[in-house]
């Protein structure tokens, strides 16, 4: 019961340090595939952890699509990026986590996912880095296994 006690609070105190943090992964190895345009395309998702009171209530960060939207935009802006389109949404609320506790004080984590075209110059910096990865994998890798 003790141990249950201790997981309980280090994962209530973890989706506290993690609330309105917005954590974005990035896809930009396609093998050299392009999009139905012809350019290539790169994929990203943004994620945020909000808390909610008693399941429904908004208390600790910001899970609007706006706010989801706005976040993955302006990451997407800082690259060059254009052309984008949303290809997928997503929210989870963990009230089943450890009830009642998770009755009470519910995190939550929303994703929004986009595909884009990226700038020019970003692309050939991520096209030097991926092969510089695959020659740096071939000596260690001379199989090709």
């Amino acid at each position: 019961m003790y141990l249950k006690g201790i997981s309980s609070t280090l994962c209530g105190g973890l989706v506290l340090l993690l609330t309105g943090c917005a954590m974005h992964t990035a896809s930009t190895d396609w093998n050299g595939l392009v999009g139905p345009d012809g350019q290539p395309n790169y994929y990203k998702s943004t994620s945020k952890v909000a808390v909610k009171l008693g399941i429904i209530i908004p208390f600790i960060g910001d899970l609007s699509v706006d706010g989801l939207i706005d976040d993955l935009t302006e990451d997407i802006a800082k690259e060059e990026g254009n052309k984008i389109r949303i290809v997928q949404a997503g929210s989870e609320n963990y009230w089943y986590g450890f009830p009642p506790f998770t009755w009470i004080v519910t995190p939550c984590i929303s994703t929004v996912a986009a595909q884009y075209e990226p700038s020019e110059a970003t692309h050939l910096i991520e096209q030097e880095k991926i092969r510089a990865k695959e020659e740096s994998w071939q000596k260690y890798n001379p199989m090709n296994l």
